[in-house]
């Protein structure tokens, strides 16, 4: 869940305040040569830059020193046709999934083995993702089905005018935006639905707690606070609120300010001493003290 994000990130990893040290240069990806007329890129930035001015989408494959499938898949997937012909409308580019920059597609797009697929839009919207498949009969019915599905959304999501969606659609745009990886296309669909005037209650409460999700996650946490309190505020649901405020208590985290949050975690165990999170606040507490003055 969007609002329990940085809660789950904080307990399973160091303090979200604590600097983060910079991940090592990646190595360079490797030149790959294919039949036909698929030019690969060099780098990521590279595919991405030439999809962009091309107007097309980017193709990753990911690979893996002593890969056996990766090499059987090269060998199986290079010299077809069919291969050739589904490149032409995306700009190809090799990444290894151990390298530095690899390992942040990788997560990020939820590829857990080599060899493995990722085409996404210039700008990083999830198109398709494949990973471990051992033949093309694996791979191609997938990669079709899921390029003419994102073909028809992406339709209809650019010639939608955002500002005469009904809730509803809004929101429901909004929801597959964020399972394509795309915050930046949900916020202004969201802000639609947790705005239109006869907006029905719940929907627009579940905007208006996704939108400060989105708002958290994309950096901005003045507007993240702003929309969580106004949910605070406004909503009727107590189990809504219940999660808001432990949103809200999440976000000085976020803003390097530890104190600031076990105030408002030490209000969240008081107010809602029956939580189904307590344990989750108590472990969070617990981690706190730790970096708080003596």
């Amino acid at each position: 869940m969007l609002t329990l994000a940085l809660l789950a990130a904080s307990l399973s990893g160091r303090p979200l305040w604590a600097q983060q040290s910079p991940s090592p240069p990646p190595p360079p990806t490797k030149a790959v040569r294919s039949p036909g007329n698929a030019v690969w890129a060099a780098t990521l930035p590279e595919a991405r830059s030439r999809a962009t001015s091309e107007k097309k989408l980017v193709f990753i494959e990911f690979d893996q020193q002593r890969c056996g499938n990766c090499e059987r898949m090269d060998h199986l997937l290079y010299p077809a046709f069919d291969f050739e012909a589904l490149l032409i409308p995306m700009v190809p580019v090799k990444l290894s999934i151990d390298s530095g920059e690899g390992k942040v597609i990788a997560k990020h797009y939820r590829i857990d083995q080599a060899p493995g697929i990722l085409v996404t839009t210039p700008g990083g919207r999830l198109v398709f993702a494949m990973s471990g498949f051992l033949n093309p009969e694996d791979f191609y019915p997938h990669i079709r089905q899921d390029l003419d599905e994102y073909r028809e959304f992406a339709r209809r999501v650019d010639s939608q005018d955002i500002s005469k969606l009904t809730a509803r659609e809004a929101l429901e745009t909004a929801q597959q935006l964020l399972r394509r990886l795309d915050p930046a296309s949900a916020e202004p669909r969201l802000v639609r639905a947790a705005s239109t005037p006869d907006a029905p209650a719940p929907i627009r409460d579940q905007a208006r707690e996704t939108l400060a999700g989105v708002q958290q996650q994309m950096g901005n946490i003045p507007a993240a606070r702003e929309t969580i309190e106004l949910l605070i505020a406004t909503t009727q649901d107590a189990q809504t609120r219940e999660r808001a405020e432990l949103f809200r208590a999440q976000l000085p985290l976020a803003e390097q300010k530890p104190a600031e949050a076990y105030a408002l975690f030490q209000k969240f165990q008081k107010d809602h001493p029956k939580s189904q999170y307590r344990g989750q606040v108590q472990a969070m507490m617990t981690r706190l003290e730790a970096s708080l003055p003596k």
